[in-house]
C-alpha cells in the first residue's frame, strides 16, 4: 500500500503533526509521500495523478472558524474519484476553542471521493492568533504525548490495513459536538469571518516595504504595491502580522486574544487530543 501525506500548515503545528505521521510510516517500512500544499501547487497536481493509484490519503488542516481550511477541501473536492482499496485518514489540529465539525466534513467529502476512512485525529495546537499572549490555549502543544498518539493512529492504520477485512471508521463517532457547538459551527466560515472583520492594513510610517510578509503568506495573498496589499485569497492566519520586523500591520493583539480566550470559555469541548480508530 502507498500512502500520501497532505497537508497545509500556515503556523507549523499541522506540519508537526505530518511529519510524525510520515517518519511512523516510514519506520513501518511503508512507500510514502509528504505534500505540503503551502509551498508546493505543482507537487499538489502531482499529487493526483498518484492517488489514481490505490493508496492510502493522510490529510491535514488546521481549524479555521470550525472548519478546515477553504485550500484543503479544494484539494480534495480536486481529486479523481478514488480506485477501489483506497483509504484516507483525516486530521486536524485546533487552538483549544473547539475544532468544529472540520473532521466530520473532511471525512465525509473524502468518502464521496470513494476513500474509505480507517481513522482520524484532532491534535491539539497552541492557538496561532496568540503568539504575543502571555497565555497562549494549548501552549506547548502538540507535545511528545500528542505525538505518541498519533504514533498509535498510525501503527492501528497499518494493522488494519493487513487484514484480510479492512474494518472502516465509523465517521459517525466524528460528530463529537454539543448541540450547542454543532449550531455555532453551522453559522461560521472563513468568509463570513472575513465579511465581518475590517481588512488588514498597514501604517505606512512604519512599513519598510520589505516584503517579508508576502514571503510569509502561505496562499500568496499578498502584493507590494507599494505597501502590502491583501488579496481575496488571503485565509486569515495572520502570517503576515506575526512575520512583520516593525510590527506595521494595524493589529490589537489584546483584542484578538481575549476574544478568543472568551470563546474558548464558552467551549464545552474536551481541551485534548483525540484519536479516533
Amino acid at each position: 500500500m502507498k500512502h500520501s501525506v497532505v497537508y497545509f500548515s500556515p503556523a507549523g503545528s499541522t506540519r508537526l503533526v505530518a511529519d510524525a505521521i510520515h517518519s511512523r510510516l516510514t519506520e513501518h517500512g511503508q512507500e510514502v509521500v509528504l505534500v505540503d500544499l503551502r509551498t508546493s501547487r505543482r507537487a499538489a497536481t502531482e499529487q493526483s495523478a498518484f492517488l489514481r493509484h490505490p493508496c492510502c490519503l493522510w490529510i491535514g488542516s488546521p481549524v479555521y472558524c470550525d472548519h478546515a481550511v477553504p485550500l484543503v477541501a479544494d484539494f480534495i473536492e480536486g481529486l479523481p474519484p478514488a480506485l477501489p482499496r483506497s483509504y484516507a485518514v483525516p486530521f486536524v489540529t485546533w487552538g483549544g476553542v473547539t475544532s468544529g465539525v472540520s473532521l466530520a466534513e473532511t471525512a465525509e467529502q473524502l468518502r464521496k471521493k470513494n476513500f474509505m476512512p480507517l481513522a482520524a485525529a484532532k491534535v491539539l495546537a497552541v492557538h496561532s492568533s496568540m503568539w504575543r499572549a502571555s497565555q497562549p490555549l494549548a501552549a506547548g502543544h502538540p507535545d511528545q504525548e500528542d505525538l505518541a498518539q498519533i504514533a498509535l493512529m498510525v501503527d492501528n492504520v497499518i494493522g488494519n490495513l493487513q487484514r484480510a477485512e479492512i474494518a472502516p471508521l465509523d465517521i459517525k463517532v466524528l460528530d463529537y459536538l454539543s448541540p450547542a457547538l454543532r449550531a455555532d459551527a453551522a453559522n461560521k466560515s472563513l468568509a463570513a469571518a472575513k465579511a465581518a472583520m475590517p481588512p488588514l492594513t498597514v501604517d505606512e510610517q512604519r512599513c519598510l516595504q520589505c516584503g517579508d510578509c508576502a514571503e510569509r503568506c502561505p496562499v500568496a495573498a499578498i502584493s507590494l504595491a507599494p505597501f502590502p496589499t491583501i488579496a481575496d485569497d488571503c485565509v486569515l492566519c495572520l502570517q503576515c502580522v506575526r512575520a512583520c520586523p516593525q510590527e506595521a500591520f494595524i493589529f490589537d493583539n489584546d483584542a484578538v486574544a481575549a476574544r478568543i480566550a472568551a470563546m474558548a470559555g464558552r467551549s464545552d469541548e474536551n481541551k485534548a487530543t483525540q484519536i479516533f480508530l
